[in-house]
Order: structure tokens, then C-alpha cells, then sequence
């Protein structure tokens, strides 16, 4: 059996969480998905599960959300979780340079991709069809 990985989806719109769910079960990705449309509500589940094996090691977050920006996310995640090695990709719909280059900024931001999440990005982040 494969690993599975731990990943967590951060998006405040549910179409696309629901996308994001059917591209890992049609495409029967190893992904353990974490989602959540409210990035405060998905940095408290990660206070929860801090010291857990089912952290995550992977993060995927929107720029553009009404309760927290992605970015303001990715500051609270790093200054909340210095000690952890976690890869954060930008999922977004914006494609204005300016966001680009402030995403990748962040020292724990590997890359910035445009929504949806696809079997393309899963490939390109996890290796996959190695």
C-alpha cells in the first residue's frame, strides 16, 4: 500500500474544495486531504494536531480570502510553527505578478500555481508519475 500524504487544502471557495476532492478520488492520488474554506479555522486544527503524525507536510492556500489572506496565513503559520519543515504552495485564481512575487517571499513558500488544483500541480509538486 502506498504512503498517503498529508496535505492541507485552504480555500474559501467550495466549488473548488469539492474540485480538489474529486481530482484526488478520480485520479486515486495518494493525498490525505485537509480542507478548509476558513484559514482561522485551519490554523487552529493545526495548533491541535501539532505534535501528531498527521501533521501536514505539504500546505496548498488561496491568496484571496474574506477571513485571512493567504499571506497573512503563511506569516501566522511560520511564526506559530518555526520548527516545522512544511512545503507551502500558492493555489490561486490571481494571476498579478505582484502576488507571485510577495508569495514567494515566504521562506517556506516552494511555489505558486494557478487554481484549480490538478493532476498537472499534483505531478509537478509530488513526483508522481515517476
Amino acid at each position: 500500500m502506498q504512503t498517503k500524504y498529508n496535505i492541507l487544502f485552504i480555500d474559501d471557495n467550495e466549488m473548488n474544495n469539492s474540485l480538489t476532492e474529486a481530482i484526488i478520488d478520480i485520479e486515486e492520488l495518494p493525498i490525505e486531504p485537509m480542507i478548509y474554506s476558513n484559514p482561522l479555522e485551519a490554523l487552529e486544527h493545526l495548533n491541535t494536531i501539532s505534535s501528531e503524525p498527521a501533521f501536514p507536510s505539504h500546505i496548498f492556500v488561496d491568496v484571496n480570502m474574506p477571513q485571512l489572506s493567504g499571506f497573512a496565513f503563511v506569516e501566522r503559520f511560520e511564526s506559530t510553527f518555526p520548527e516545522k519543515d512544511i512545503q507551502i504552495y500558492f493555489l490561486s485564481a490571481s494571476i498579478v505578478e505582484e502576488d507571485k512575487n510577495k508569495a514567494m517571499q515566504f521562506k517556506s513558500v516552494c511555489g505558486y500555481h494557478e487554481k484549480p488544483f490538478s493532476l498537472e500541480i499534483a505531478n509537478a509538486v509530488f513526483n508522481f508519475e515517476s
